[in-house]
């Protein structure tokens, strides 16, 4: 378990590094308003869990909820297409979909899908698992699901493309979905700056503290460490093409809380697995 820990602590140290010199990495930030943007307090670092060891139980922060998204337009990588979430008979719902694709008789040529015009498109909850809220769009023809952030979903497809033959357009709406990088002050980027700290230090401390508790399940603290590895590159990767993202790390907070988030739900699992929510 030794080495392995010592291996963690590698990860984590090319992780940082990593965050510093790629991608600015803001603290927690809401989407515009119509008056201007909305900055959410920084996380709390820990809940009873120590910088390299766990001890006692461990309560997990609240993710974020809908009321985040809902009334709002977001766009694919903050500049393609449209998305609006709205409340609908009781439930949520998708009332505003368009999304950019290439032509499946000419891929080469570019063709547009609206969805929502003829009645909102139903949401369907399907839990937290991965610590943070989902939801699937009712609709054979894409049955996108949507990670719940702060201010943004992320959209990720359990079949791939979506091909739609009558408009004959196929489409990839996997991504971040959420405001303009360019909507952001100079005032507000800064306070992003300030508070990318708080979301990097409360992530390491999570994972340590996991590591800790797993020190008797190797195979589980593992699993843990490769996935925490894995994520520098797979937020890079997301991210790498939204919108003033160099300038702004909108895309890298969001992609970075909701592992916190992940890492949260299995440190509150009885057995450092992901723990069930009740909502």
């Amino acid at each position: 378990m030794r080495s392995l820990f010592i291996a963690a602590l590698f990860f984590l140290g090319l992780f940082a590094e990593a965050g510093q010199a790629q991608i600015q990495l803001p603290g927690a930030m809401g989407a515009p308003t119509p008056t201007g943007h909305s900055i959410a307090p920084p996380p709390t670092v820990a809940h009873g869990a120590k910088e390299e060891e766990y001890a006692g139980h461990f309560s997990a922060s609240k993710p974020p909820g809908v009321e985040g998204v809902v009334g709002r337009t977001l766009s694919l990588l903050g500049s393609r297409g449209a998305l609006q979430v709205e409340r609908s008979g009781g439930g949520i719902a998708v009332t505003r979909f368009v999304a950019e694709g290439g032509k499946i008789s000419h891929p080469n040529q570019l063709c547009e899908v609206s969805m929502g015009a003829e009645g909102p498109i139903n949401l369907k909850i399907l839990g937290f698992p991965s610590g943070v809220m989902r939801l699937e769009l009712n609709s054979s023809a894409c049955p996108l699901q949507f990670d719940v952030l702060n201010g943004a979903l992320r959209a990720r497809s359990p079949i791939g493309a979506c091909s739609f033959a009558q408009a004959d357009c196929r489409i990839d709406a996997t991504g971040l979905w959420g405001p303009s990088g360019g909507s952001f002050s100079d005032a507000e980027i800064k306070s992003i700056e300030k508070e990318r700290g708080a979301i990097e230090k409360a992530m390491r401390t999570h994972f340590r503290a996991l590591l800790s508790r797993l020190k008797k399940n190797k195979p589980a603290a593992e699993a843990v460490v490769e996935k925490q590895a894995a994520f520098p590159g797979e937020r890079a990767q997301v991210c790498r093409d939204y919108d003033h993202e160099e300038a702004v790390g909108f895309c890298a907070l969001r992609l970075t809380e909701a592992q916190d988030f992940l890492l949260q739900s299995q440190l509150a699992g009885e057995d450092g697995t992901m723990k069930p929510k009740k909502r």
